[in-house]
């Protein structure tokens, strides 16, 4: 509830300004008698699909953490709101909006950061750790992370049929495109039955050519979790929902196994039973599950030699 549940926690505004000269918006919160030990670490929260810091999981899971202890910088991205709607949702240019929540934090003294993702947030902060590697991040947390963003569209639109098929918008999208990735190039696309199987507006996706081919094509590398999960080298935390009708438990175990496989040093795997994508009614354990392992990971100081793996 708003105005009751921050009691306990300061809040306010942060802008971020990107290298690419775009400016989103942020908030963060912080304990207000925070003990020592943890005033300069920090968990950075990424939003899922079309979400912001304001409402769901993200908006929990910031005042979560926060309440266990430790500041949170909950971000907006080009990803959010309206941009995969209107041609500015890039989903690889998102690295550079997550380099301005890092900046932010860093000129706020915060030197040991985790980077947390709800849903393709995960997918975001899995793959910018495997590009950027930066040395202040101690650990990346991941809930409802799925293992590549277009096989779970693909197979979403298969069980609803979709139109346009996943087939006929990889080919739409190519020939709009073509090798000239412009703006000018861009149209919106109504996608019906891709959410449920009529054609009522609550079951349609809108996309444009250009943030489709980013974030769902057939060759949006960015998207692939199971492409970069390998590459990482610090602790990493992976929250599945028990009954995720997106995402199959399977694909849980398989990011834990491609992570051990490729030299993570530290995987944690945990399942909230019973609990659907967004976690309704659980959203208190998953929020608990994160804090507590943020708690272990942040409070212990784990080195680069660390060879445990939960």
């Amino acid at each position: 509830m708003f105005g009751s549940d921050d009691r306990r926690i300061e809040t306010r505004t942060v802008a971020l300004d990107t290298a690419d000269s775009h400016r989103w918006d942020a908030m963060l919160f912080r304990p207000r008698d925070g003990a020592p030990e943890t005033r300069r670490t920090a968990v950075m929260v990424v939003h899922g699909s079309v979400g912001n810091y304001l409402t769901g999981m993200p908006r929990r899971l910031a005042f979560g953490i926060a309440e266990a202890g430790w500041s949170t910088l909950a971000i907006n991205t080009r990803m959010a709101n309206y941009g995969p709607f209107f041609g500015g949702g890039l989903l690889d240019r998102v690295p550079l909006d997550l380099d301005a929540g890092m900046r932010a934090l860093r000129a706020r003294g915060y030197t040991r950061i985790v980077l947390l993702g709800f849903s393709m947030g995960s997918t975001m902060v899995t793959s910018y750790q495997a590009i950027r590697e930066p040395e202040d991040v101690i650990g990346v947390a991941t809930l409802a992370h799925p293992l590549s963003l277009p096989l779970s569209l693909r197979r979403r639109w298969e069980t609803f049929g979709s139109r346009p098929s996943y087939g006929e918008m990889t080919h739409l999208a190519w020939r709009a495109l073509g090798r000239n990735d412009s703006p000018d190039n861009d149209r919106i696309v109504i996608v019906r039955q891709a959410r449920g199987p009529t054609a009522l507006p609550e079951d349609c996706e809108i996309w444009t050519y250009r943030t489709w081919w980013h974030s769902r094509g057939p060759e949006a590398l960015n998207a692939e979790s199971r492409r970069w999960v390998g590459i990482l080298r610090v602790p990493l935390a992976i929250v599945q929902a028990g009954a995720d009708p997106l995402i199959p438990v399977s694909e849980g175990h398989e990011l834990a196994r491609l992570a051990r496989a490729g030299g993570c040093s530290d995987v944690h795997l945990e399942y909230i039973e019973g609990a659907d994508h967004v976690f309704t009614g659980r959203e208190d354990e998953a929020v608990a599950a994160l804090a507590s392992w943020v708690g272990e990971i942040a409070g212990a100081q784990p080195s680069a030699e660390s060879t445990s793996v939960n």
